[in-house]
């Protein structure tokens, strides 16, 4: 699948979502089918979120390539990493975990999403320069929520520097980084969370949003108009409840394959 000879991967944010389950996939199916039922779908792209919360092991992550088949791979990286000087060992686990997915091809990059309050300042950005050299094998994109990284000056330097800057769709309030489409490295890296307006109410996500064709028509057109500068663009769909975002992915999926 390409835009303007470039290649495109579409898939969502995670997999294993109990109401997925008579939505995306049969409601009698277990947690471990639902794998299944994603490469049965068609996308060729998934972001492994569970590497946020819990060390990747080698032998687990090898089977979920095997189960994936041609299917790749950005992956997230573990929490305990994403700070000031993490601990060596906790970095050499990690990439021992992952390894199986990079040898094989089928881990394409690392992502790296911070908390809204994680700000800019130069003692942050050392810590996005860090990541960029502990992680050396695979392009390295970054979410940045909070608005006072979306500044030309960071953008310059996230050039310079070859870290990717996650292009964010989610609700508009003050405060949240702007929807722009940009590559800073050498892929574009789209999140959409949709613009449910209780997101951030309390302390919980809101991401019940089912995106309308046009408006995944306009993050097509926005791709096209970056990826002139781009190797890959990935769409991650992070609207995860009731199963909206495989099903917002494969609908995007067939609009960019029947262009």
């Amino acid at each position: 699948m390409e835009i303007n000879n470039t290649q495109v991967y579409a898939g969502t944010s995670g997999y294993n979502y109990e109401d997925w389950k008579g939505t995306f996939a049969p409601k009698d199916t277990d947690n471990y089918d639902l794998l299944t039922h994603y490469k049965a779908s068609n996308l060729n792209f998934l972001e492994l979120t569970y590497t946020f919360y819990r060390m990747p092991i080698a032998e687990k992550i090898a089977g979920i390539c095997d189960r994936l088949g041609d299917i790749k791979l950005s992956i997230r990286l573990n929490k305990s990493l994403m700070r000031k000087k993490p601990d060596k060992l906790e970095i050499e686990s990690f990439i021992e975990g992952i390894t199986p997915a990079i040898e094989r091809g089928t881990a394409v990059a690392l992502l790296a999403d911070f908390h809204h309050l994680f700000s800019a300042s130069r003692e942050n950005f050392d810590i996005l320069l860090e990541l960029k050299e502990n992680f050396k094998d695979l392009p390295l994109f970054v979410e940045l929520t909070n608005s006072t990284w979306h500044k030309e000056k960071y953008y310059d330097e996230f050039k310079a520097n070859q870290i990717g800057i996650c292009i964010i769709d989610g609700p508009s309030f003050r405060g949240f980084a702007p929807y722009r489409p940009v590559c800073s490295n050498s892929g574009v890296y789209f999140r959409l969370y949709g613009k449910d307006p209780l997101w951030l109410s309390g302390t919980e996500k809101f991401l019940n949003y089912d995106y309308s064709d046009n408006e995944l028509k306009r993050f097509i057109k926005d791709a096209r108009d970056v990826s002139v500068m781009a190797k890959n663009i990935f769409f991650s769909f992070c609207n995860v409840e009731k199963g909206f975002a495989p099903k917002n992915a494969v609908t995007l999926k067939n609009m960019i394959e029947q262009a």
